[in-house]
């Protein structure tokens, strides 16, 4: 990867806010790599008032009435340089259970018929790796990972369900996800957990946070029961 591509642009965002935006075409590990670490860097101190990870951005929010939008600007600059010599962490893996395929997983079939693969395989090649959560949205508890393996990439539904079950893990082009409520959605849908992405009632509601990494066990419907 080009020093240009690991040069992120620095972008005013509204009058309390910069977006970090690195020049990338595709999913990059590497980028989202020095996401991360940039915003565990900037987290050191207590300038921002919220930083919004994505898969090659970093949105870095500010109190106007405290810093001045150049003097931000330079403590984000000084933070990149800072990261580009300090080496990644790697997070403690986390076992995600999930049934795959059935009526926790509709999309199988789709997912077969494009890759040409059996239901085994689909789920061998799924859950071989582990994956990053590299940021969290649309909804609470939505986990976008780290990038699947080629032969699963598969399209969004043309038209979105209006009903995808909270846990449900999904394929999206290259990406894949869980989702953290029961929602709308146009994930290809191939399992579900029945680990609750999203509670408000725990003390802490979100199981999952970006930087976590997980590995999706293959799992019975008897961890529905």
């Amino acid at each position: 990867m080009s020093s240009d591509e690991l040069t992120p642009d620095i972008i005013e965002y509204g009058d309390s806010a910069l977006l970090v935006q690195f020049k990338a075409n595709s999913f990059s590990l590497e980028i989202n790599n020095r996401i991360h670490q940039l915003s565990k860097t900037l987290s050191l101190k207590p300038d921002w008032q919220e930083l919004v990870l994505g898969y090659d951005s970093l949105l870095c929010c500010f109190d106007m009435t405290r810093i001045s939008i150049e003097k931000a600007k330079k403590k984000i600059a000084a933070a990149i340089k800072k990261t580009e010599s300090i080496e990644i962490t790697e997070s403690k893996v986390i076992e995600v259970p999930v049934v795959y395929g059935g009526k926790y997983g509709p999309d199988m079939a789709a997912i077969k018929k494009s890759s040409g693969l059996n239901q085994s395989q689909i789920i061998e090649i799924h859950s071989a790796q582990p994956y990053r959560v590299c940021m969290m949205g649309f909804i609470p508890g939505f986990c976008f990972l780290s990038e699947i393996p080629s032969s699963l990439k598969h399209p969004r539904h043309k038209s979105p369900r209006s009903f995808v079950p909270a846990g449900s893990v999904g394929i999206a082009d290259w990406q894949t996800g869980i989702y953290g409520l029961d929602s709308p959605g146009g994930w290809q849908i191939i399992g579900r957990t029945p680990h609750k992405m999203f509670d408000k009632n725990r003390e802490k509601p979100f199981l999952l946070g970006a930087g976590d990494k997980i590995k999706f066990i293959p799992s019975s419907k008897a961890i529905f029961s």
